[in-house]
């Protein structure tokens, strides 16, 4: 089931590997989207709200544990295409005391923080109770989520990338049946919605782990294994964190951006909600290609193929730009359609959550090809074990972000808060760009195996 991403036709590896992930991507976003859709249709556009002021909020909360997930899967992807298989359990087993640390932090985090969070971010009251819920169940009980990324990066590591599908679909078959029954039969609400997520994320865990234990000997690990070694863990640390400390970043921008939005009322929230969705959606093409190259990198950077890494980062940002177009003009031209899917039509809001939600999705639609990447640029770093220039490209573009967010809705009013992310995009992509075409990668062959 692993997959050496060092031997044979560049493109064809990414594409095999990268497929799963991006099929594991629709899932991952309708899994994300049921709560919306559940909630939007059956409890209200209020409901949705809610939730979507939350957004912002969870990700800075969950950021930490996505940065050390994502440094998990680039230390294994070295060392696995180094050939060096008790490292790989050495570095799996550091994984385990790094995912419990995390998950006991962010259940403390998000029982404590959430009302001071939405308070900060001035959610409109009518909504603020019923975020509170959503962040005590789903960030308190995030530990089945923190477990499943962590195996699931794990195995795509070594080249698996089929696996993590396989419970994802159940994950998120499993999660809409349970929001149905939670939200729509037994009228739960957001914690109903909430509830069902953190169940069907527990279960995926569990079923991930199991696997992971019988069907790789590799993963198998031994009593030495779990000796501590300061060495890897470090390492693990030291990329996690440079990927924790962007996504705090981001996060902190959206917060801010989420803020402003907030103060033009409940209605403009739950278009930012939905638009999200929706460009979350249409996103996901190339953002599974850059993760996927990530880790192609990884494991060619352990072996010291540089000129597989080059040859496939050239075929790999065409194939984006021709993507991330095609999805910029679907979501120009049918954008306000998908948004009416999120919200039933006998809302007394619908019409006018529709039109700043379509009008949000036409600014940012022509600046896809620049989200796109920005990500494969970043990822292609984070697989060679560079930190530095993701770190500054992550500061750009949330100085930006945050700048113009404030700036442009003074002058503009809400309208100008949809240019300051894309706007960011642009600029935070000049240091990766020049750092990559520079030459200068070429040095950190050294930078973690060895």
């Amino acid at each position: 089931m692993t997959k050496n991403m060092t031997q044979g036709n560049p493109m064809k590896v990414i594409f095999a590997f990268s497929f799963p992930m991006l099929l594991g991507g629709i899932f991952q976003q309708i899994y994300n989207i049921t709560d919306a859709l559940v909630l939007g249709n059956f409890v209200g556009s209020r409901a949705l709200a809610a939730v979507g002021a939350t957004g912002s909020a969870t990700f800075f909360l969950l950021a930490v544990a996505s940065g050390l997930t994502n440094a998990f899967a680039i230390v294994i992807a070295q060392y696995f295409g180094a050939g060096d298989e008790k490292k790989v359990r050495r570095t799996t087993a550091g994984t385990i005391y790094i995912m419990a640390a995390a998950g006991i932090i962010l259940s403390l985090a998000g029982i404590f923080g959430a009302r001071p969070l939405m308070e900060l971010l001035q959610v409109p009251e009518d909504i603020r109770d019923q975020s509170v819920v959503y962040i005590h169940i789903c960030v308190g009980g995030s530990a089945g989520q923190i477990v499943y990324n962590g195996a699931a990066s794990i195995l795509r590591a070594v080249g698996d990338s089929r696996t993590p599908l396989y419970f994802l679909i159940f994950s998120t078959v499993l999660n809409v049946g349970m929001d149905v029954l939670f939200v729509t039969i037994l009228h739960m609400g957001v914690a109903g919605a909430a509830t069902a997520t953190i169940l069907s994320q527990l279960t995926a865990a569990v079923l991930c782990v199991v696997y992971i234990y019988r069907r790789f000997a590799i993963f198998r690990l031994h009593r030495e294994d779990f000796r501590p070694e300061l060495k890897i863990i470090g390492i693990i640390v030291k990329i996690g964190l440079s990927m924790s400390i962007q996504s705090i970043l981001l996060s902190i921008g959206e917060m801010t951006v989420s803020a402003v939005v907030n103060g033009f009322g409940t209605d403009v929230v739950a278009a930012y909600t939905t638009g999200n969705r929706v460009h979350q959606i249409a996103a996901l093409v190339f953002l599974n290609l850059s993760q996927a190259f990530a880790l192609y990198a990884g494991q060619n950077l352990g072996a010291g193929k540089l000129d597989r890494i080059e040859e496939g980062f050239k075929k790999v940002a065409l194939l984006i730009l021709g993507l991330s177009v095609v999805a910029g003009i679907f979501i120009f031209c049918f954008g306000e359609q998908f948004v009416r899917v999120f919200i039933s039509s006998s809302d007394t809001h619908v019409d006018n959550v529709v039109k700043v939600a379509g009008g949000m999705l036409r600014i940012i639609s022509f600046f896809y090809p620049f989200q796109g990447l920005i990500w494969l640029y970043n990822n292609t770093m984070r697989g060679m074990g560079e930190i530095m220039i993701p770190l500054i490209s992550g500061i750009i573009e949330l100085a930006v972000k945050v700048g113009l967010s404030i700036m442009l809705a003074g002058l503009f009013g809400y309208v100008g808060i949809w240019y300051a992310g894309p706007i960011g995009w642009v600029l935070g992509m000049l240091p990766a760009f020049i750092w990559l075409h520079s030459g200068k990668w070429k040095n950190h062959v050294d930078k973690i195996v060895g």
